[in-house]
């Protein structure tokens, strides 16, 4: 659950506190999976220069959205969110232009809690998911202009579904359909938007 594995075999290359520096999906020959290996370590070195770097200047708004952001990646929230308050902090215009996916990351961070504690937790689940929702609407009203605001305005109408939030769900996602100009997007949400109705009328 920790690494998302969804099927087998899933090979996870794990830094030594825990988190998933790669993984790689399905069978592979030993020849194709050297350079796996090799990627694997060469992302694991970039990102230890750029924690050393980090500790030369704590401060820095861009290294510290870039650290919490693999940090994010690893599934390593905890790790990654004083850092991410020193981003925002630092960077209150957003000048590095690395914010509205640092918040989508966090977003999907939450978001993905959501659904792993529903069951034995709803106090949890609302919490994380009012998190999620939180950090995409941030993207959305305060980055317009970014890339990311469509793809923020999809994962919120994901997070509603997963909630059981339909009738947003289904509202965030109709826009996104008609008003989508990214392609990839646009499809994504007319896909997830008939899966949500489906849902809320067996529901």
């Amino acid at each position: 659950m920790q690494y998302e594995v969804t099927g087998y075999p899933t090979i996870v290359f794990a830094s030594s506190d825990g988190g998933m520096i790669a993984k790689h999906i399905g069978l592979i020959s030993p020849k194709d999976f050297e350079p796996v290996i090799e990627g694997a370590l060469a992302k694991e070195e970039a990102f230890k220069e750029k924690l050393a770097a980090l500790q030369e200047t704590p401060d820095d708004a861009k290294l510290n959205a870039q650290v919490a952001h693999t940090y994010l990646e690893r599934a390593q929230l905890e790790k990654a969110l004083p850092l991410t308050e020193k981003a925002f902090k630092h960077d209150p215009k957003n000048t590095t232009g690395l914010l509205p996916e640092l918040h989508n990351r966090l977003g999907l961070a939450y978001g993905t809690m959501v659904e792993s504690v529903m069951v034995r937790d709803t106090e949890k689940a609302e919490m994380y998911y009012k998190k999620a929702v939180s950090h995409f609407t941030i993207v959305i009203d305060k980055y317009p202009k970014s890339e990311a605001n469509e793809h923020a305005q999809y994962y919120l109408g994901v997070t509603h579904a997963v909630k059981g939030n339909f009738d947003d769900a289904v509202s965030v996602l109709e826009k996104l359909a008609n008003h989508a100009t990214d392609g990839n997007v646009k499809q994504n949400a007319e896909v997830m938007l008939e899966r949500v109705k489906d849902l809320a009328n067996a529901n």
